[in-house]
């Protein structure tokens, strides 16, 4: 289940077989994009969307397919050998230009549907929304042409180029099936019309438009990628992402009612529990357990030569939210994954103690452990428990000579919980500095900081799964995951992957584990 590198996109590298089943993404030269999970019986599909081989940028990047993932333990995956939606393949044809996001559910004959978004830009970009049916309940054949759906309602309030990312789900207590639909508003100021419409339906055939929006925030400009549910603590959960600031990423608001009004968490979280690289993240039920779900979303590619990031990339690993305290979301490792990394892993060598303690008062102190380069460039799974008497500790990455490399920082709060943030390598300098050194940033980024979570539980420990360049750290009920570039001084050996830092006071570290990852 490892992660590929982007910068192989130039190499052809073939698709495995069913036995060798890449999780993360279709192959080297195609990225995953948007999930699509659906738990069926005991299995749980995992639609996604998949891009062209060896493109870039919109629009031959978006012109994306739908594949599918199958699994009965989170483990073990098998992936269908031909794609399950392609875009059509005339100029008219509605979805010419891309397959795009939408959503699997079984309709009232049990039977799988699929509701997808087509894009054309023979048509300014104009999105609808089609559907295509299967003849069981676990979608084994897509058979016919997908039909555009029939949609009564004025819709004059809405702009008509954003009709898109549909996500339905039956709603027990209205005896009708709801789909939640990406849109913009008509009207007001244009960077915030952002809003998510509502469709009912008793059939799944013809839909009718609330006249109003479901959610209408007024602070972005379109949300992607929505879902509802509730859990048995009868609150309701909508769950879209944002791809601009703040609190850019997958974001989750809360009601006591499926018609809202959906609130922004007060926990510090801002809603968000992750970053905004771990995106248009989607989530199913856990087979046999009502009070979780199982959470699957993408961590983006990036390009070092041209200093973008793209859309698609890495499928993170499965991920569980449960409700805490207030209703507010956790979110961690899926547990049986963690066993099995944990089981089918090996230390080190030489090992690493399974205690550190650093100490530094009144300045900052780094500590690598000796891997060898071999080790280093291996998948990783690193654990610890945390005590922090210190202005900040935390884990150095990718840590160069010069003292440049990335940092996962914990700062203790009054209160005794923390803040987890993860810092760029260099913060943006003023014009006259950025002039004299040669250090250019966008002068809109005033700082280092990637990613913020506030009011951190660290008791139960930090997980660090490294998988090539992309980071997943976990504590605490929420998650910062990113894409490392490439080291510019030359292979992975010459930069020291992991570290240590204390910055004024103590920290140790207890339970220590750095593991070479064998799936």
């Amino acid at each position: 289940m490892g992660s590929t590198n982007p910068q192989d996109l130039h190499r052809q590298v073939p698709t495995p077989p069913a036995e060798e089943t890449l999780y993360s993404r279709p192959s080297a030269a195609q990225a995953a994009a948007d999930a699509i999970p659906v738990l069926v019986d005991d299995t749980y599909h995992v639609f996604h969307l998949t891009t062209p081989p060896f493109t870039r940028h919109h629009p031959p990047r978006l012109r994306s397919t739908w594949s599918r993932l199958k699994s009965k333990d989170l483990i073990n995956w098998t992936r269908d050998q031909e794609m399950v939606l392609r875009p059509g393949g005339n100029s008219s044809d509605p979805d010419a230009d891309g397959a795009w996001t939408g959503c699997a559910v079984q309709g009232p004959d049990g039977n799988m549907n699929i509701f997808y978004t087509g894009y054309n830009l023979t048509q300014n970009g104009k999105q609808v929304i089609l559907r295509v049916a299967s003849n069981d309940p676990h979608g084994t054949v897509f058979k016919g042409e997908a039909k555009v759906i029939t949609i009564r309602g004025d819709g004059s309030q809405y702009e008509e180029i954003d009709f898109r990312d549909p996500y339905i789900f039956f709603n027990e207590a209205e005896g009708k099936y709801w789909m939640l639909v990406s849109r913009r508003l008509a009207t007001g100021s244009y960077w915030y019309r952002g809003c998510i419409a509502l469709l009912t339906s008793t059939n799944l055939d013809t839909w009718e438009l609330d006249p109003e929006p479901l959610y209408a925030p007024n602070d972005m400009l379109c949300p992607e990628c929505p879902e509802m549910f509730s859990l048995p603590n009868s609150k309701w959960y909508l769950v879209y992402s944002r791809f601009h600031a703040p609190n850019a990423g997958t974001v989750y608001r809360i009601a006591d009612n499926p018609r809202g009004p959906f609130r922004i968490p007060r926990d510090g979280s801002h809603g968000r529990l992750d970053g905004r690289r771990w995106y248009a993240a989607k989530s199913c039920p856990k087979a046999g357990d009502p009070d979780r779900r199982v959470y699957f979303g993408w961590v983006g590619d990036y390009v070092d030569e041209e200093g973008k990031w793209l859309w698609g990339g890495d499928l993170g690993v499965p991920r569980e939210i449960s409700a805490g305290e207030q209703g507010y979301l956790k979110l961690e490792v899926a547990q049986t994954y963690l066993n099995h990394l944990r089981q089918y892993s090996q230390p080190l060598t030489p090992g690493i103690e399974s205690t550190l303690d650093l100490t530094s008062i009144g300045s900052s102190v780094n500590h690598f452990p000796k891997i060898s380069s071999q080790e280093e460039a291996r998948d990783l799974l690193i654990s610890f428990r945390l005590e922090c008497d210190a202005h900040a500790c935390g884990v150095v990455f990718q840590h160069d000579n010069t003292g440049k490399g990335y940092t996962l920082r914990f700062e203790p709060s009054i209160s005794g919980l923390f803040s987890m943030s993860l810092l760029v390598d260099f913060p943006s300098l003023d014009d006259f500095w950025a002039d004299q050194y040669n250090i250019h940033l966008p002068r809109p980024v005033d700082g280092p900081e990637i990613t913020r979570h506030e009011q951190i539980d660290i008791s139960n420990g930090v997980i660090i799964l490294l998988r090539g360049q992309v980071i997943e750290a976990f504590c605490g009920g929420r998650s910062i995951s990113w894409r490392l570039p490439l080291p510019k001084n030359g292979p992975m050996g010459e930069t020291r992957r992991i570290g240590w830092f204390v910055e004024d006071g103590s920290m140790s570290l207890g339970d220590l584990k750095v593991l070479a990852v064998k799936v």
